[in-house]
């Protein structure tokens, strides 16, 4: 009798985990970037249903992940040869994000288990960095996969410097109800692209529900201009930066010969 309790009560609490899900909804999901831009705040609107009256402390997590397009960096680690340091081979970091933001009510650690964590890549130290090794590198390095791990980790690194890659506490307010809020901060180098904004609930452990939306950062003005003029016609490009640099390097003369 028992056991029949038990099982039946492991019933309930599978069908109520499987019966939870959550919706979200952007405030705005287009951003515009100019010459004066300093940074964003977003705030993502959310809903929780098949969970009773979800609020701080009441075991509901939520977790937020905003990911940029897919982009490319160069890396190099520097080598001392003599008494000099100079740069050593280059690194190319291939589809990484370009900006790479999480928010949660607490530590993702202390939310998803490991599997979730590498399978979602919740948080930067999850994410998938492949880095495609240089020229100049010794066959043993070559073949040291632990060698080409540290130049990922060191991306990372340099990433968080820069402000693209952060994991945040915070920012997750429960609303009455079912309703919650989430803001991000959107630093003023974010680079402009299609992002993913994913939202993931979470209860003693588990996952309940996710949800997913779109971002768009676009420049404007003249900038735009500029940024499609650089990546559609490239050698156009080229050549009027070429011309405008004459242009001012003449006008600089003209001016210090009159002086």
């Amino acid at each position: 009798m028992m056991r029949l309790a038990a099982i039946i009560g492991v019933w309930f609490a599978i069908t109520s985990a499987q019966a939870a899900d959550i919706a979200i909804a952007l405030t705005n999901d287009h951003v515009e970037v100019d010459t004066g831009f300093s940074g964003a705040r977003l705030t993502l609107f959310g809903a929780v249903s098949g969970v009773e009256a979800p609020h701080a402390g009441a075991g509901v997590d939520i977790i937020s992940v905003i990911r940029g397009p897919a982009t490319q960096f160069q890396i190099r680690r520097l080598q001392k040869t003599g008494p000099i340091w100079m740069p050593g081979a280059m690194h190319a970091i291939k589809g990484a994000p370009a900006l790479y933001l999480t928010n949660a009510n607490r530590q993702i650690t202390d939310i998803a288990p490991l599997p979730d964590q590498a399978a979602y890549h919740l948080g930067a130290d999850f994410l998938k960095i492949h880095t495609v090794r240089g020229a100049g590198e010794t066959p043993e390095e070559m073949q040291d996969g632990a060698h080409n791990e540290v130049f990922a980790k060191a991306f990372v690194t340099e990433a968080r410097d820069a402000g693209l890659y952060r994991d945040r506490i915070g920012g997750v307010e429960f609303k009455k109800g079912a309703l919650f809020t989430i803001t991000v901060e959107l630093p003023a180098n974010t680079p402009v692209g299609e992002y993913s904004v994913a939202v993931y609930l979470y209860q003693g452990g588990m996952l309940l529900g996710r949800d997913e939306a779109e971002l768009v950062v676009n420049k404007v003005g003249i900038e735009r201009r500029i940024f499609d003029l650089a990546h559609d016609q490239p050698v156009t490009y080229g050549i009027l930066c070429v011309v405008i640099s004459l242009f001012a390097g003449w006008i600089a003369a003209l001016a210090f010969r009159k002086s």
